[in-house]
């Protein structure tokens, strides 16, 4: 049986290109640094086997320099365009769940949630706490939901329900991403707790 795919979106670890709104607070270095180990973090709870699906790590930017964090993973470039194109592109590709990497609360059981949602809707959606979402689940491929979204800002989520339209939608329990430095304290916190 082929299990259903989850696509994890992240970013090369490149200094500069990485967490740009933490690195306006804490500097490029040290947001590398966050991001290297929230990448860690996600692929640690997201491994094969951890739940009913196959992860794929989908990089932006240069492909080798993810090679030591991806070794168990398939590894795949994303496609040229804005989130919403490399987004859709992936879904088209055959991914049922896509989430990024930058959200410590995220576990397998939210994505095994998602997929047995896919059973009585059409789209299935983590939001988090700031207005965005962390996780998009599909039933199949479908661009005009990440087409003309406003990305990175708090009217992620309400402007993707409504590209929705007539399409059912299912909601999890939101979650907190890491987006500044008040997030990184939050996480790093909790890590230490």
């Amino acid at each position: 049986m082929t299990l259903p795919r989850l696509a994890i979106f992240a970013r090369a670890p490149v200094a500069g290109t990485v967490k740009t709104r933490l690195a306006a607070t804490i500097g490029a270095t040290a947001a590398l640094e966050a991001h290297r180990q929230l990448l860690m973090h996600t692929l640690a709870r997201l491994a094969p086997g951890s739940g009913g699906f196959a992860p794929e790590l989908w990089l932006a930017g240069p492909v080798a320099e993810a090679a030591p964090w991806a070794r168990c993973l398939p590894l795949r470039q994303q496609p040229a365009g804005d989130l919403g194109a490399r987004m859709a592109a992936a879904f088209a590709d055959g991914v049922s769940v896509l989430v990024g990497t930058d959200i410590p609360p995220l576990r397998s059981h939210h994505i095994d949630a998602a997929l047995a949602r896919l059973a009585e809707s059409e789209v299935v959606l983590g939001p988090t706490v700031d207005g965005g979402y962390c996780l998009i689940a599909l039933r199949a491929p479908s661009p005009l939901l990440f087409a003309d979204i406003p990305w990175g800002t708090d009217q992620v989520l309400a402007a993707t329900k409504a590209a929705a339209g007539q399409r059912s939608l299912a909601l999890l329990p939101p979650l907190w991403d890491v987006d500044d430095a008040a997030d990184w304290r939050r996480w790093r916190q909790a890590a230490a707790g």
